[in-house]
């Protein structure tokens, strides 16, 4: 008794909420069977499973803005990601996940403050990366995880700024405090986020440029502590028969690349003896420098959409090496000779096909397949190439 008047005071608190502003709740659970077919180069592995959000993250949030006058508007979006197939969210310790913002709306554009996608990531409300065919839904190898180049994602403790647009131009702006959790004491100790974009629209075509980088963390502890660098340029055209899309991608110093946020990165110190020289090389990895190309389409066919994609991704590790004389404990000091040296090398190309049949407004099933081939080339040491296969199919409610 006493929890069903709980949740009658909960929904009635909530009506006079609703009254006051103008709020939605919403979501979407995505189903679906997967298969994929995995080859490392050594072990070949085949699974077949029922997952979640292979075309869209299941999902459900509130939204809402009030008209406090004068032309400023306050707004907020609550949103949590969750697991249709087992029921758990999406992140451990998040109840809203997604999204978790505050912002205020005015005729000189949107100020909000909390947890986002970053403008480069193709996530939330102000992702400006709307330059891919198949964007960051479409299973795991067959859309960006495959060849979407910086890997950025959803930040905590983030201030975004983004103005109208003036003659289709807007401009967006952001900086997070601290990515994941409360932000330690000391600024160094915080990995921290910060982007500049400008994105263009103009009838049919668009287009976006984005500067963003992430600072690591700078202590003793961290196996890369130099700043990241992305650049994303990418531009689309719709045709109204089909919609082109083209994304370019470089990233310097980033802690993982395309590809490579799957399999992460080999980071190691290493202290090797130059006997001709008589000195010590010390080589201590830094991150990953690359880039990517992705070219994609969509284009109605048959009552629904078909989607297909390639891409092209080459990238390399970053190693410091300090060259110098070796001391009493074999240290080795620095000199005119530190220079960064490459202990890997990556290349890889995926293409992925894909396909959308609407039942209603809110319903809809999907299928696609996609496939990936990544070449490491490590220093000493044998290439390695991996094959990747990857089909599903499901279905999609919005709610």
């Amino acid at each position: 008794m006493k929890k069903t008047l709980a949740a009658v005071a909960v929904l009635g608190a909530f009506a006079g909420t609703a009254m006051a502003a103008d709020v939605t709740l919403y979501g979407k659970i995505d189903l679906g069977l997967n298969y994929q077919h995995l080859d490392d180069g050594s072990v070949t592995t085949n699974q077949v499973s029922e997952k979640s959000g292979q075309n869209s993250g299941s999902r459900f949030g509130l939204k809402g803005t009030e008209d406090l006058g004068n032309g400023y508007k306050v707004g907020f979006v609550l949103e949590n990601g969750f697991s249709g197939d087992t029921g758990a969210f999406s992140t451990d310790g998040k109840l809203f996940d997604r999204e978790a913002q505050l912002n205020v709306q005015s005729d000189f554009g949107t100020l909000a403050f909390g947890r986002m996608g970053s403008l480069s990531s193709g996530l939330g409300s102000f992702n400006l990366n709307n330059y891919m065919a198949m964007s960051t839904g479409w299973g795991d190898y067959s859309s960006k995880l495959g060849h979407f180049g910086l890997n950025r994602a959803r930040y905590d403790n983030m201030v975004t700024y983004q103005t109208p647009r003036f003659a289709g131009v807007r401009v967006s702006a952001q900086y997070s405090f601290a990515n994941s959790g409360t932000e330690a004491v000391h600024t160094a100790a915080n990995q921290r986020y910060a982007g500049l974009g400008i994105d263009y629209a103009n009838g049919p075509f668009t287009a976006g440029l984005i500067v963003d980088t992430i600072f690591n963390k700078n202590t003793s502890t961290e196996t890369n502590s130099e700043d990241t660098l992305g650049v994303t340029l990418g531009a689309a055209y719709d045709f109204e028969v089909v919609k082109v899309f083209a994304l370019g991608q470089y990233g310097q110093n980033e802690n993982k690349f395309g590809s490579l946020s799957n399999r992460g990165y080999s980071t190691y110190d290493k202290a090797v003896t130059d006997l001709s020289r008589k000195v010590t090389k010390t080589y201590q990895d830094e991150g990953i420098t690359g880039y990517m190309f992705q070219l994609g389409m969509t284009a109605p066919v048959l009552g629904g959409k078909a989607y297909a994609a390639v891409s092209y991704s080459d990238a390399e590790t970053d190693s410091d090496a300090d060259v110098g004389v070796a001391g009493a404990f074999g240290a080795a000091s620095k000199t005119a000779d530190s220079k960064v040296i490459h202990s890997q090398d990556f290349k890889g190309y995926g293409v992925a096909v894909g396909y959308t049949y609407p039942f209603s407004k809110r319903t809809y099933v999907y299928t696609f397949a996609g496939y990936e081939q990544l070449k490491t080339k490590t220093e000493g040491a044998a290439t390695k190439k991996e094959k990747n296969t990857e089909f599903g199919f499901g279905m999609v409610h919005n709610f």
